[in-house]
């Protein structure tokens, strides 16, 4: 019943298009075609460089940031948002890292907006960039609270924790940006399906996910590993490889937040032993997710100011 009712719906899906397109249900062949990706920004590399710098500080990284005029303005705004409830003024870099974020947090955040600059994919619905950013925003703040609650055996490094909940999802922006009209025919079909998950509806669409898009972005651009195992595997809770304590994490997460109908896994099945293999609570998981309601209003418009 269910693959009738996707086979439908694509269908008619496709015949409705406004441009025409007949998007391709195996997307792999048109990925091996494609030649460039868009390169990797100067500022990623920079920072990238720094992360491998023993003698890094605060200063180095303000400077880096300072020389990209768009990422310094990120990051002060970031550190004024009411996520963090700092009422002085923030004016430059360094104020951001050293009165409100701290050196590692500025690190990381850097790193995730420099990487997703030059996507430009559209803002609107469950896959557009305000959803992107309201699910990384929401995931960061409910991993480290996830985490915290984790035998300390098993919790991921907090660097780690920021950089999977930010930059797990990269798969949709760069969807919007290198495939903008398969994009569009995705956001008809979640629209028609709205009780399907959305992993399903795009694999079954086009062969291929936003795990394997993103992935490949960050092959192409030598992301360390960490970040691209997340990318590649955050859908699959059965992935015991390196890193994987820290994927079945950000599956967890997801699977909370699309309680609250934020992310793309509202209707993605959770297996029952999950919260187990973390060494969590699943009552007291919920509780903290329920502690989520009291930011989202702030999230929301964290998000809307990075969409601008």
């Amino acid at each position: 019943m269910e693959s009738n009712l996707i086979n439908w719906t694509l269908d008619n899906i496709g015949s409705r298009q406004r441009n025409g397109l007949t998007p391709p249900r195996d997307m792999r062949e048109t990925i091996a075609q494609i030649k460039a990706l868009p390169p990797l920004p100067g500022s990623a590399l920079r920072i990238l460089n720094l992360i491998a710098d023993p003698n890094a500080d605060a200063r180095k990284l303000a400077d880096i940031i300072e020389l990209d005029p768009l990422l310094t303005a990120q990051i002060t705004r970031w550190a004024s948002s009411a996520l963090y409830g700092y009422r002085g003024q923030i004016t430059t870099v360094h104020d951001a890292i050293n009165r409100v974020l701290g050196f590692d947090f500025v690190l990381d955040l850097a790193l995730g907006l420099a990487v997703l600059a030059p996507l430009k994919s559209p803002k609107e619905g469950l896959i557009g960039t305000r959803m992107f950013w309201t699910h990384a925003l929401a995931s960061t703040r409910l991993m480290a609270q996830l985490a915290a609650a984790m035998p300390a055996a098993l919790r991921p490094e907090p660097q780690a924790l920021f950089l999977a909940g930010l930059m797990h999802n990269i798969g949709f922006p760069l969807l919007g940006h290198r495939f903008p009209d398969e994009f569009n025919y995705l956001s008809g079909l979640i629209n028609a399906n709205p009780s399907l998950a959305i992993f399903n509806l795009e694999t079954f669409a086009f062969g291929l996910n936003h795990a394997e898009i993103g992935a490949w972005l960050m092959n192409v651009w030598s992301m360390p590993r960490m970040i691209t195992d997340i990318v590649y595997h955050h859908h699959n809770p059965f992935y015991r490889g390196e890193n994987h304590q820290l994927n079945l994490l950000t599956f967890y997460s997801d699977c909370l937040l699309g309680r609250l109908g934020i992310g793309d896994a509202a209707n993605q099945i959770c297996p029952e032993e999950v919260p187990e293999l973390l060494g969590l609570d699943e009552v007291a998981c919920l509780e903290i997710l329920d502690s989520q309601n009291d930011d989202l209003v702030k999230i929301l418009a964290t998000a809307e100011q990075l969409t601008d």
